[in-house]
């Protein structure tokens, strides 16, 4: 069957398949890698299959549209985002009235109530509430509907759900195709920058779902991961056997980041362990919580890391604890102080707005992430993504304005926006911080991409 994989179009910059969606400030973006690796696993079974990431083609509807034309799916399987839902779903219908062919919904905004949106909708054909490679191989296979677990569709007046589906296990995840190569047949791999990655660089998973899984706010393990096992690992050979084929198949690649919802400790020492032992010289980052030990962070920049992406999120125990972080302010500054150590760069992220939050806690966070010392900084608003527990919390207690935004009693939804700007302001405008910046500047490389990042940042953040 001939299969379109899509990232429909948005607005530009937007971010639709990393944890959270907003309109990226320095430009970054992240590979559809869900649809990559389910592309790959279609094209493995024989299917043909054409995957679109309109958004990082900054393709228009109509653009989008006549690629679908020129291709003529049978099947389209369209990645959606509850921000972008009404624009997903009109690229959708174009398709279907120009080019055919039945319609299927995926990603992790289709966990909650996918029912709604086929009564909603009704050009749509089917959803996916969960994790969907299974599923799309069963449809291109012609396997009939009311068969295929993990389905939910219109099945006359009726909408029809088959019930949940296992997990793709460990040894499944093994036999797909490299993401990477499928990154290189169907995407434009100079289109992908992050703020705080080497480019061009691509990202893969050597692992689903989150070894924690715990904290209240975070998307996938509460949506497309929700009820799978932990961590379903591929074996490190494998994935060594992929950094492999980087080197000799993506030979400009600059650097690898692995996109495993956290790479825990014992997985971080495996991996370097064999990049080292195999002789691979390549840079990497991953994300990671605060809790690496020393010992296992020096192996890691021998083997060729870089940076670590770490949640902080706040600097007061309380607001950590009622999220379920599983994390305490003293072993993030003992995790900070020994990465600094091992020589390893660290991109901090930081959330405004948590229950528990105040004008005292917000000062707190700040004065924590200024003492950290570290490389990047990223202050976010939470976002009240339907399904996962955050948002069941703040919509019983009716801390949700009317745009689905928090707004606690004592502190507003435009409070929290200033706070985040202002926190922006107060780090990235430091001489202490500028001064430190400059001075880590290793290569051209990591100029450009200062310059090019804060050519994007910094006026946004002065509104």
């Amino acid at each position: 069957m001939r299969v379109l994989l899509l990232n429909p179009p948005f607005k530009k910059n937007y971010i639709r398949s990393a944890r959270s969606t907003w309109p990226s400030i320095s430009g970054s973006n992240w590979y559809p890698i869900f649809l990559g690796y389910a592309a790959g696993w279609l094209e493995k079974h024989g299917h043909e299959v054409l995957l679109v990431d309109a958004l990082v083609e900054e393709l228009t509807i109509g653009e989008t549209v006549k690629k679908a034309k020129e291709f003529k799916p049978e099947l389209v399987v369209v990645y959606i985002s509850a921000d972008s839902l009404r624009n997903d779903i009109a690229t959708a219908t174009k398709i279907k009235q120009h080019v055919g062919g039945e319609i299927v919904l995926v990603g992790p905004w289709c966990a909650y109530k996918p029912e709604k949106i086929l009564k909603d909708y009704p050009q749509i054909d089917m959803v996916v509430r969960r994790e969907f490679d299974g599923v799309l191989l069963d449809l291109a296979s012609g396997m009939e509907k009311k068969k295929i677990k993990g389905l939910i569709f219109r099945e006359g007046r009726k909408i029809a759900d088959n019930g949940e589906r296992d997990f793709l296990s460990a040894k499944e995840l093994e036999e797909m195709p490299f993401v990477t190569k499928i990154y290189k047949e169907f995407l434009p791999i100079s289109k992908y920058h992050q703020a705080s990655l080497l480019h061009p660089f691509v990202d893969l998973f050597t692992g689903r779902g989150c070894v924690w899984g715990k904290c209240t706010f975070c998307l996938w393990p509460a949506t497309i991961h929700k009820g799978a096992p932990p961590y379903r690992m591929r074996s490190i050979g494998n994935v060594v056997e992929e950094l492999i084929y980087i080197k000799k198949e993506l030979p400009k690649i600059k650097e690898v980041f692995f996109q495993d919802d956290t790479l825990p400790n014992g997985r971080a020492r495996e991996l370097s362990e064999a990049i080292l032992r195999n002789g691979i010289k390549m840079n990497w980052s991953c994300y990671s919580r605060g809790d690496l030990t020393l010992e296992t962070m020096v192996l890691m920049k021998k083997a060729g890391c870089r940076f670590l992406h770490v949640g902080y999120e706040s600097g007061d125990e309380k607001v950590l604890n009622n999220m379920q972080k599983g994390t305490n302010l003293a072993g993030m500054v003992r995790f900070t102080k020994d990465s600094l150590k091992a020589g390893l760069k660290i991109h901090g992220d930081f959330i405004l707005g948590l229950p528990g939050e105040t004008l005292e806690t917000i000062g707190k966070t700040l004065r924590f992430a200024k003492s950290l010392g570290i490389e990047g900084y990223q202050f976010f608003l939470p976002q009240p993504i339907a399904g996962t527990p955050l948002y069941d919390f703040l919509q019983k207690k009716k801390f949700l304005n009317k745009k689905g935004e928090i707004n606690y009693p004592g502190l507003s939804n435009e409070e929290l926006q200033y706070f985040r700007k202002s926190a922006m302001r107060s780090i990235y405008y430091s001489p202490k911080y500028l001064l430190k910046t400059l001075k880590s500047v290793e290569s051209l490389d990591d100029l450009l991409r200062l310059v090019r990042t804060g050519w994007k940042v910094l006026p946004r953040i002065l509104r």
